[in-house]
């Protein structure tokens, strides 16, 4: 356990410490729990049963994240989903569970990034690979000088690297040579992690660990726009933590972005113009359906926020202390994985929860993504399931 919290929270030097509750479970509003000051999982409760989870195929690659706070993602091209394992395995598999390729990198520290026919992972020394997504093979790296955290994103003439030290890089896609730099001066502590950046219409929309949500132009890295989702407070340490971890999500013409220690933001995209926020700690991913955005903070309640005005729409609390993962939409439900590998199934309407199925025996921290109605989970140890519910 005192190795997972070291690397979940770092700073110009590690930190340790004591519990894992103190890294994860910050008092950071939200409904009052008597379980929500402790470490211990809120035990799982009974429901209504009306859909059923059924596996579809699994397969095995490697060893998964390993027991370092690594974000080794899935990623995919409508056709295909990438993986990769902390050990330097990257794989393709097919939509029915078919390996169309496998290759072995150095020791890696975070993608999989796929765009334009190019596979992009990070090594953990700060080499960015660049990967033919077609035969696996090595196209080019070229190191950043940084650790990188989350997967390099592909552009149409540029690969977005985010590096732990408060730098977006833009890369040539075919050669690997830097085009420009957009820096911010980090924190002495943080999260272990950043942000993945989202590349839309020549505009990167990514987060710091000062706080900030920024729009940059791809062309030139140019700051469009940059706004604080969230201002250091109190005195201690961890409650002055206030990293953008969790990736922007843009529907239409909005931006939705959250913060630890922060809120959860709307934005106009255009001009970053803010439309309304809601009062909540996270660095997981967000979720969008039924008009609602959805959120788990960092004790493991899920919200569903309307998407319009901000307004609490309902909160579910039976998942306190179970480290989720971030929440996704699928097949008209909500889901979310926990650390014990239970996928939970809940209504949109109300939050109440409709389906359970434990489908590993290790946690789930990686998004989990759809690809038809098909959903795809891999989980902390490797393990890569396809997915389908059925209604009963």
């Amino acid at each position: 356990m005192l190795k997972s919290i070291r690397y979940f929270i770092s700073g110009r030097v590690s930190f340790l410490f004591s519990a894992l509750a103190l890294c994860l479970l910050v008092a950071c509003g939200g409904q009052k729990d008597d379980l929500d000051d402790t470490n211990k999982p809120r035990p799982l409760v009974s429901f209504n049963e009306k859909v059923v989870i059924e596996k579809i195929w699994t397969a095995k690659l490697g060893s998964g994240q390993g027991g370092l706070y690594h974000r080794l993602t899935l990623a995919d091209d409508e056709e295909s989903i990438y993986v990769a394992e902390v050990d330097g395995l990257v794989a393709r598999y097919n939509l029915e569970g078919d390996l169309l390729w496998r290759s072995k990198f150095s020791a890696l520290a975070a993608g999989v990034g796929v765009g334009h026919g190019v596979v992009t992972v990070a090594d953990i020394d700060g080499a960015v690979i660049a990967i033919n997504a077609e035969n696996g093979d090595e196209l080019w790296r070229v190191d950043v000088e940084s650790e990188v955290l989350a997967a390099p994103q592909v552009g149409s003439d540029t690969v977005v690297v985010q590096a732990y030290d408060g730098r977006v890089i833009g890369l040539d896609k075919e050669s690997g040579v830097q085009r420009w730099v957009y820096s911010i001066d980090p924190p002495v502590l943080t999260l272990r992690g950043t942000a993945t950046p989202v590349v839309e219409a020549g505009v990167i929309y990514t987060g710091f660990s000062n706080g900030k949500l920024t729009a940059i132009d791809i062309k030139n890295g140019n700051l469009l726009w940059g706004k604080l989702i969230a201002i250091a407070k109190g005195q201690a340490e961890l409650d002055r933590i206030i990293d953008v971890d969790a990736s922007p999500l843009i529907v239409d013409n909005k931006v939705y972005a959250a913060s630890y220690n922060g809120y959860l933001f709307a934005f106009l995209k255009s001009t970053g113009r803010p439309l309304w926020r809601f009062e909540m700690s996270t660095y997981r991913e967000l979720a969008e359906g039924f008009q609602n955005v959805y959120a788990v903070n960092d004790k493991g309640h899920v919200f569903a926020v309307d998407a319009e005005d901000g307004e609490l729409k309902w909160e579910q609390t039976a998942f306190v202390n179970r480290q989720l993962s971030a929440p996704i939409v699928f097949a008209g439900f909500l889901l979310v994985a926990d650390n014990e590998g239970f996928l939970h199934v809940m209504s949109q309407l109300d939050g109440s929860i409709v389906g359970r199925e434990r489908i590993s025996r290790v946690g789930v921290r990686v998004p989990m993504i759809s690809i038809d109605q098909t959903l795809y989970v891999y989980s902390d140890t490797g393990k890569l399931s396809a997915l389908k519910l059925n209604n009963l």
